[in-house]
């Protein structure tokens, strides 16, 4: 006998958002070291929206620059590819977020704050088995992304309160970290940052520590949704004071994308 819901979460799966093809195109050219920026910039180019956040992201307070970059060209240079990329896959995790209605600004300034967060950590504490600080901030910045995806398709769910994990899976049959795991797979990201993402609610170390650490911190300054407040994050006595920085910097993070 068929199981209806085992159905409705296979269509669901199947009809996960895909990645947007410029960002496609982006990031097959980014990941090929032979490309010049012009071909980066025919690319992004079709695409206002992102490039705009190129723009934003080149002068923002972070890189704190005395001299305004004006063009998308000059943009792609300064940045350089790395954070490119960076910036490509939050956009794919903005544009799904976006789709949530009232619940798409909260989603997104959490979700940045997380991955804000995240690359602080890594940057100042190096933790055992993660090292790069863009991978943290994606790891972050991803977290909730199937928090999105229900919003989307089960907007009552939130609406009605916060169920958490465990409302979310009595609810559906899956929760939103399972989700995010599984979109990540759609879209061929790395498996680590799959993997984090699937499993930041239940860490036991790597990156899903740091994404649980990104998501407790990010309610400070961001508060989640669908979910009650986790508890504060615990850190080793010697790292008190890097988490205290941290929070100030993702304060001020938040506060500057809330306000774009």
């Amino acid at each position: 006998m068929p199981n209806p819901l085992a159905e409705r979460v296979a269509r669901l799966i199947d009809d996960l958002p895909q990645l947007p093809s410029v960002a496609q195109e982006a990031l097959a050219l980014l990941a090929d070291a032979s490309t010049e920026p012009e071909a980066l910039e025919q690319v992004l180019a079709r695409d206002p929206a992102l490039s705009l956040r190129v723009l934003r992201l080149a002068n923002s307070a972070y890189y704190r620059r005395s001299r305004e970059i004006r063009s998308l060209s000059a943009a792609i240079v300064f940045l350089g590819f790395r954070t490119l990329k960076t910036l490509i896959m939050s956009s794919a995790v903005h544009r799904v977020l976006a789709g949530a209605g009232r619940l798409a600004q909260p989603l997104w300034l959490h979700s940045y704050g997380a991955g804000l967060a995240c690359r602080e950590w890594v940057r100042r504490v190096r933790p055992p088995g993660v090292s790069d600080p863009d991978e943290a901030f994606l790891a972050g910045l991803f977290h909730d992304v199937g928090k999105g995806v229900i919003a989307v398709r089960f907007p009552r769910l939130y609406e009605e309160g916060a169920p958490g994990v465990e409302g979310e899976a009595k609810a559906l049959g899956f929760d939103h970290a399972e989700l995010g795991r599984l979109l990540l797979e759609r879209w061929t990201l790395p498996a680590g940052l799959a993997v984090a993402v699937g499993g930041h609610h239940a860490p036991a170390e790597g990156l899903a520590a740091v994404a649980a650490l990104g998501d407790a911190v990010a309610w400070g300054s961001a508060p989640g949704v669908g979910a009650p407040p986790p508890a504060p994050p615990t850190v080793a006595e010697e790292h008190a004071e890097i988490l205290a920085e941290i929070q100030e910097v993702v304060a001020a993070g938040v506060a500057e994308e809330g306000a774009a």
